[in-house]
């Protein structure tokens, strides 16, 4: 079993790989910096933030650190990195500059196969990582598991990866199944997606019916987690199959309460289901039936 992991991917960025002061970080731990009191600019080479998730999320999580006082740069690309006045120097694509004391990285994960041997079982790595089947297999009796592979590189898809393994080792048949991968970015308000996106849907052929749902005008349950509520849900179905294909949520806890969607798809729940069944109150959860109330199919 090859369960090597990944390794910060630095961009080729021209003064970035020397610099000894430059910090692998999380995109989610903007807000903490700043609420310690450190100025904050985000560079993102992106017209907008998480740029694989519905532009609903983006927007949304764009407000909270500009409300904040965090600096944000869209559409900027870091061309160059140097040393001023003990200062990190970004230089930027077209013009303009940033600086601060230190400098994170967040610019992704690169599975780790170089040097290990592969090519001694046959398997040839790539820079995407361990091609495996749906048995995790990369080869006879070999097996990858977690970000090496550089399928879904979640710590809770690796542990997934290796239930499927452990089966399969053992002799019984299972498959994996990603289609209900729950993906939750750590930032405030937490942001938590499933399934697809409105425009992979509609790549897909699917006749997309949508919904969203602001959550402080809709349930109660925002009031009495905050004083300040907030939050967004959006509902991705197809219209034929009258079932949730997506969901994402930009909301306190939404890792949390992403689950009653990621299920939802996983087992092609019908929405009537859906719509006769009740949820506690005052619970976040809550606003699921608000949202396929609201579907137009």
């Amino acid at each position: 079993m090859i369960a090597t992991g990944s390794d910060a991917r630095i961009p080729a960025i021209d003064g970035l790989d020397g610099d000894p002061r430059r910090r692998p970080g999380r995109r989610g731990g903007r807000s903490v910096l700043r609420r310690f009191g450190a100025h904050v600019t985000i560079v993102e080479h992106g017209e907008r933030l998480l740029a694989r998730e519905d532009p609903a999320v983006g927007e949304l999580i764009a407000q909270r650190p500009c409300d904040e006082g965090i600096e944000l740069r869209l559409g900027a690309k870091a061309v160059a990195v140097s040393r001023r006045e003990g200062k990190r120097v970004v230089r930027l694509e077209g013009g303009g500059e940033v600086s601060g004391r230190e400098l994170r990285v967040a610019t992704g994960r690169a599975p780790r196969v170089h040097g290990i041997g592969v090519e001694t079982v046959g398997i040839q790595a790539d820079a995407q990582g361990l091609m495996i089947d749906e048995r995790c297999r990369a080869a006879d009796r070999v097996w990858a598991i977690e970000d090496v592979t550089g399928v879904l590189p979640f710590t809770h898809v690796g542990m997934y990866k290796g239930r499927i393994t452990a089966a399969d080792i053992a002799g019984r048949s299972v498959r994996a199944d990603y289609t209900a991968i729950p993906r939750v970015v750590s930032s405030d308000p937490e942001v938590a997606a499933v399934g697809l996106t409105g425009s992979q849907a509609r790549e897909q052929g699917i006749a997309v019916a949508t919904a969203r749902v602001a959550l402080a005008d809709a349930i109660a349950r925002p009031w009495t987690y905050e004083q300040n509520p907030r939050g967004e849900l959006g509902l991705i179905a197809d219209r034929d199959r009258e079932v949730l294909v997506g969901a994402w949520a930009v909301a306190p806890m939404a890792g949390e309460w992403i689950h009653y969607a990621a299920l939802a798809i996983k087992t092609k729940t019908p929405i009537s289901v859906l719509r006769d069944t009740v949820a506690q109150f005052p619970t976040f959860t809550e606003a699921y039936l608000k949202g396929v109330e609201s579907l137009e199919l």
